[in-house]
């Protein structure tokens, strides 16, 4: 299925009914780590290091707390970037997530994107950034406030405006989109 949501640099965006037929062919022993990098949006070197250090989700807050160290990005200027606004069962997920073992390589995990976008007939390929460009993109046209985007997800306006603001959804994709974001905790109506 290919619905023509990409960004700028090729990586594919998911509707919401993408992202739940993918999710089916991810087997279960994976589908927490797919599903806590979207929900989060970190890049994926990022959430290769929160599951070596769980100390960074603040269970009583709800929030992931990223040390400078966490982002080690080269451009990275905050001291620390705060996930917040997380569903309120994601301290259950989040358990699931470190029950897990940790998320493969990058180029290991990229083959079983692959592999599932093909089981899923999703196309283009899902990709390792696919997770945190399409919770971006939903943020950005559910009218989330873009400094709550640009400070949650670690990157400047710019980044963000020449990434996302020409992706289209229908007005359908838009209500599920809305819906998922409310589900997820992380937009109130």
């Amino acid at each position: 299925m290919d619905n023509g949501l990409v960004t700028s640099d090729g990586t594919k965006v998911l509707t919401v009914a993408e992202y739940d037929q993918f999710v089916n062919f991810i087997p279960m022993k994976f589908r927490p780590i797919f599903e806590v990098n979207t929900i989060t949006g970190l890049r994926y070197v990022e959430l290769q290091r929160l599951h070596d250090h769980e100390e960074w989700y603040y269970t009583e807050r709800n929030q992931i707390i990223l040390p400078k160290e966490a982002q080690r990005k080269i451009k990275q200027k905050l001291v620390k970037r705060t996930i917040d606004k997380l569903p309120a069962t994601f301290p259950y997920l989040f358990k699931a997530f470190l029950e897990c073992k940790r998320p493969p390589a990058r180029n290991t995990w990229f083959e079983d994107l692959e592999r599932w976008s093909y089981k899923a007939s999703i196309t283009p390929k899902v990709n390792p950034k696919t997770p945190r460009k399409t919770i971006e993109s939903w943020m950005l046209k559910a009218g989330i406030p873009e400094i709550e985007i640009y400070s949650r997800q670690g990157h400047d306006p710019i980044t963000s405006l020449r990434h996302y603001q020409s992706l289209s959804f229908t007005n359908y994709e838009m209500k599920d989109i809305e819906k998922r974001l409310i589900e997820w905790g992380i937009l109130t109506r």
